[in-house]
C-alpha cells in the first residue's frame, strides 16, 4: 500500500499545509560561517534552505501551506519576528537573483552553439556546392567533420533547453512561494 506523501504534514483548520521547525534559537537557522554580514543579512543555513525546498516540492505548488517556527521562550523578543521573516523574504529574494543569472547564462550558452551551429551549417552547404573533388579522403574529412561539429554544438542547446532551463524555471517558482509564504512564530 503506497503512503501518500502529504500525509506526513499537518493540516490547519483552512486546509492549508503547515511545514514546522523546530530549533533551539534563531541563530541556528543562519549560516555560522558567514560573519561578515549582520545577522540577518546572513544566508540561511544550507540545511534548513534544503529542507523548505524538499517541502515545498512534496507539497506542490498548487497545494497552499505556512511555515510554523517553535523556538524556546527566551527568543520572544521585540520585533525578532519581523526581522526573521524578513531575512527568509530577503534570502530566497537572493535565490531567484542567482537562479535568474544561469538562465541568462544558459541561454547565452544556447544562442552561441546555436549560431555557431548555423554557420558550419552554412559552410559544409556551400563546400557541398563547390565545383572539384568531391571523391579525395580530405574533403571527406572535411566535410563530416563539419557534420560532426555541427552535432557537438547542437547537442547542449537541445539538452540544455529542455533540462537546465526547466529546472530553474521551476526553482523560481519554489523560491517564490517559500518568498511569500506566511510565518507563525510559536514559543515553548
Amino acid at each position: 500500500m503506497k503512503m501518500d506523501v502529504l500525509e506526513r504534514y499537518d493540516k490547519t483548520k483552512d486546509g492549508e499545509y503547515i511545514v514546522s521547525i523546530r530549533a533551539d534559537s534563531y541563530k541556528v537557522l543562519f549560516n555560522e560561517f558567514d560573519f561578515s554580514s549582520s545577522f540577518w543579512k546572513r544566508d540561511l543555513r544550507e540545511d534548513f534552505v534544503n529542507y523548505l525546498i524538499d517541502c515545498v516540492d512534496e507539497i506542490g505548488l498548487k497545494n497552499s501551506f505556512i511555515l510554523d517556527i517553535l523556538l524556546p521562550e527566551q527568543e520572544n523578543t521585540d520585533d525578532i519576528e519581523r526581522k526573521f521573516n524578513s531575512a527568509l523574504k530577503h534570502y530566497f529574494a537572493y535565490l531567484i537573483h542567482l537562479s535568474k543569472k544561469r538562465i541568462k547564462k544558459i541561454l547565452t550558452k544556447i544562442s552561441f552553439n546555436f549560431v555557431i551551429s548555423i554557420a558550419l551549417l552554412v559552410v559544409a552547404f556551400f563546400t557541398s556546392q563547390i565545383e572539384g573533388e568531391k571523391n579525395s579522403v580530405l574533403y571527406s574529412i572535411f566535410n563530416e567533420g563539419l557534420y560532426i561539429a555541427i552535432w557537438v554544438l547542437m547537442w547542449p542547446v537541445f539538452s540544455d533547453f529542455l533540462f537546465d532551463l526547466k529546472e530553474e524555471f521551476g526553482n523560481i517558482k519554489i523560491y517564490k512561494r517559500i518568498s511569500g509564504v506566511k510565518i507563525f512564530h510559536e514559543y515553548y
